[in-house]
């Protein structure tokens, strides 16, 4: 019986804790004006600075990769520009909508 009791605590622990950290994600994204996911194909400089781990330098770079290559495909292609790692780690956060020409 004790044992189950002290299992039961510690799943309620972690989905407490779960949902405190969804929760500030969304309000650190709600307070900056960052949307939860970005566009990749029409986020200006300051809007790619929204998504984690994206400075001047990396939100520059994808500006100049897509104004060379024309739009991004799918968010995987933000491998070619930031390496596979980042773009994995960046996949939820990002959307790509086709640019009308």
């Amino acid at each position: 019986m004790r044992r189950g009791k002290t299992a039961r605590q510690g799943l309620w622990l972690g989905l407490v804790s779960l949902c405190m950290m969804a929760a500030g994600a969304w309000a650190q994204a709600a307070g900056t004006g960052c949307p939860v996911a970005v566009d990749i194909n029409h986020a200006d400089a300051a809007r790619l600075r929204c998504l984690p781990g994206i400075g001047e330098k990396r939100s520059a770079a994808i500006i100049a990769f897509r104004e060379a290559h024309g739009p991004f495909p799918g968010p995987a292609s933000l491998a070619a520009v930031l390496g596979p790692k980042m773009a994995q780690t960046l996949r939820a956060r990002v959307v790509v909508t086709p640019v009308s020409r």
